[in-house]
């Protein structure tokens, strides 16, 4: 039998006593980094004398909040009549200003717009703390004068010349006396731009926690900065912000996966909107809703004038190389390298019986695929290996390989084409820049290198298969890969489509309008009234009480609660057991939605319940 333990008296906390308070300004809002969604207020406490002078709006703090002491943000400080039972911070962690009051308020203005904690916004926008980084001194010079024009802009870049390099020459051109801040999808990105900007202060989640956290803390503390970086970078609080230069701004890569999902040009507008800079949007191919304002002519548009030699090819029986494509190669191959774009990495992405067409799968249930031609089938769910595969239905072991991919695309064509060096470039196998001189390079989108002096030739590969997702922002997707590795081409090099000749890229393309295809993609999405012309909101929810979700949603529309033109779309069905239920509803009126659906995500987490999976204005509204 153990023994018994000897009762213990819960002890109370009792908090030391700080001292006196602050004869000026004795308190102070404080955003606190609570972890809990309803309790996304501000908070006021009192701040001792002895902490007052470091005790600065935008500094970061520590609090005691329910009996557990976490970090915060100072908003402000105030005076008060009564200080009477408010707590006192318990210390300054940064001896400094990490935010401005700018940044403060682009910070609550994003947490309102996307229905989320303003902590869940900051810890994007504030890089984590480092000590030996605090210990530095950190001091803002006087500030300059400088007078720019706020203007909003796409710039449409040119084919057959770096990106890096125009946009280097365009900052240097625009730029007066203030800092420029560029945005860039990734860190490849980074690393292309900083060779033409070596002296640029680099943010990027790339860089080691220090680094990162110095080059931010410098970016702010100093002026007449070249400030580049990746998504986060768009909250970079410099202090003489003339331009905001914002490159491919279409790409995924600038929507944050994590809560509350917010994407760089929305928050380049919001900011544009409370502080006056310059914003520029550089690409080969807007993005739908930027070109819903070229339209609409709320944005300026620079176009560039060109004239690209564009070929089609078109497959009639599903070969990879049809017509006279192989030819066409050939002379291009004379002249410099060639590129390749395959939509797909590895080798063969799906399995099918040879004889019936049942689709090979796992015991697992998930789907076979194939890394090379010599490699046995793998499942994309277990990775279980399978050598001696046999169709479970008709017992055949003779394999049809679907969907070719990248891998499979070079055993091809090499086949096709004996005797040429031939580069693969995916994933994780990164061809350099300038490193290949001849040959050619078969690339999955995005991953294709810079050759000195271009391509002498581009193929776009299964160019149809780019067009054919059901995602709705496929056209759009196909429209900036072809045109943007199309830019990679010499300036008398040509471009090669396996692609339908009656297909409207082809023109498109030719003329370097995508204009002639974005146009298109605007008027079946009017009609339909789906984004950019309405605003979305999606709400992922456990399938027991999606039908309650959507009857609530559906009274609150009777009762005027949300505005009467809002759509409710579904529960839909996931992958993953949830249901979705999408809500499409007018812009003018998105805000009363977003109102409605926050207060509702308050109510779930004060109660206790799990909190709805939320996305506001997506990149996809259907995965």
């Amino acid at each position: 039998m153990a023994p018994v333990k000897p009762l213990r008296l819960k002890s109370e906390r009792v908090h030391k006593s700080r001292g006196p308070i602050a004869s000026t300004a004795p308190c102070c809002e404080v955003l606190v980094d609570t972890g809990v969604y309803h309790l996304d207020g501000a908070f006021t406490y009192v701040v001792p004398e002895s902490l007052s002078e470091i005790c600065q709006t935008g500094t970061r703090i520590q609090v005691p909040f329910n009996g557990r002491e976490l970090e915060g943000i100072v908003v402000r400080r105030f005076s008060s009549d009564s200080t009477g039972g408010f707590k006192p911070i318990s210390k300054v962690l940064t001896p400094f200003p990490v935010a401005s009051d700018t940044s403060l308020e682009l910070i609550k203005e994003v947490a309102k717009h996307w229905a989320a904690h303003p902590f869940d916004v900051f810890r994007s926008a504030i890089p984590a703390r480092v000590t030996s980084v605090d210990k530095e001194t950190w001091k803002l010079p006087v500030a300059k004068e400088f007078s720019g024009i706020s203007e909003v802009e796409y710039f449409a870049l040119p084919p057959s010349e770096n990106p890096f390099l125009v946009i280097s020459k365009f900052v240097a051109d625009v730029r007066k006396t203030g800092s420029v801040l560029i945005i860039v999808p990734d860190s490849r990105s980074i690393a292309r731009l900083l060779s033409q900007m070596p002296t640029a202060i680099v943010l990027d989640s790339d860089l080691e926690r220090t680094n990162r956290y110095e080059n931010f803390l410098s970016a702010k503390y100093s002026q007449g900065n070249i400030v580049l970086g990746t998504r986060s970078a768009i909250f970079a609080d410099i202090s003489d912000l003339e331009r905001v230069v914002i490159y491919d701004e279409g790409s995924e890569n600038y929507y944050e996966p994590r809560t509350p999902g917010w994407n760089v040009r929305d928050v380049a507008f919001i900011r544009a909107r409370l502080q006056s800079f310059s914003l520029n949007f550089l690409g080969y191919a807007p993005s739908i809703e930027i070109s819903s304002l070229i339209e609409s002519k709320r944005i300026g548009h620079r176009v560039h004038d060109s004239r690209l030699s564009v070929t089609s090819f078109q497959p009639e029986f599903a070969q990879l190389l049809p017509g006279k494509i192989i030819k066409e190669t050939k002379s291009a191959l004379a002249l410099g390298p060639v590129l390749m774009i395959a939509p797909r990495k590895g080798y063969a992405q799906g399995i099918q019986c040879s004889k019936c067409r049942n689709v090979a799968l796992c015991t697992c249930g998930g789907r076979y695929f194939k890394a090379s031609e010599a490699a046995p089938l793998e499942c994309s769910l277990c990775g279980t290996q399978e050598k001696n595969w046999i169709c479970t239905w008709c017992k055949a072991t003779t394999q049809f390989l679907l969907s070719r991919g990248s891998a499979r695309f070079a055993h091809e064509i090499g086949r096709a084409i004996p005797g040429v060096v031939i580069a693969t470039s995916e994933g994780d196998r990164i061809i350099e820049d300038g490193t290949i001189n001849e040959g050619i390079v078969i690339a999955t989108p995005g991953s294709a290198p810079y050759v000195t002096g271009g391509y002498a030739a581009v193929v776009f590969l299964e160019a149809e298969s780019l067009l054919a997702q059901a995602d709705l922002r496929a056209q759009e997707r196909a429209r900036n890969i072809v045109f943007l590795h199309s830019s990679l081409i010499s300036h008398s090099g040509k471009i090669l489509l396996v692609i339908n000749h009656e297909n409207p890229l082809v023109g498109s393309l030719s003329s370097w309008k995508p204009s002639l295809l974005s146009n298109r993609d605007l008027r079946e999405r009017q009609e339909a009234s789906l984004p950019p012309f309405m605003s979305a909101v999606v709400m992922d929810i456990e399938k027991e009480e999606s039908t309650s979700l959507v009857q609530g949603l559906e009274q609150a529309q009777r009762d005027l609660r949300i505005p009467k033109t809002s759509r409710i779309l579904g529960p839909s069905l996931l992958k993953s057991g949830l249901h979705r239920v999408l809500i499409l509803t007018p812009h003018e009126s998105s805000s009363i939605l977003t109102d409605l659906i926050h207060e509702f995500q308050r109510r779930r987490s004060a109660s206790g319940k799990s909190l709805l999976s939320l996305r506001i204005d997506p990149y996809s509204l259907s995965r």
